[in-house]
């Protein structure tokens, strides 16, 4: 007996369900159609920068290593 009185308030339901389900389904499998804002680098590319800043950043964590060393010290 209860079925009988939600059957309308389903049928209501069911289209904007459809759509909410269709527009999500859609937007989740859609390719991008515009280019990735920032490409991948590879190390191989002739114009590679990835290597400068790989060294910059050992480079970086070199010198931050040395500063807890030498506070280290300090502290002792």
């Amino acid at each position: 007996m209860t079925i009988y009185r939600a059957m309308p308030y389903l049928l209501l339901a069911v289209p904007p369900v459809v759509m909410l389900l269709t527009i999500l389904i859609a937007g989740c499998t859609m390719s991008r159609t515009t280019p990735d804002p920032t490409p991948a680098r590879f190390y191989a590319d002739p114009n590679s920068r990835a290597g400068d800043e790989l060294i910059r950043e050992l480079d970086r964590r070199a010198a931050r290593e040395d500063l807890r060393r030498i506070i280290e010290e300090e502290r002792r």
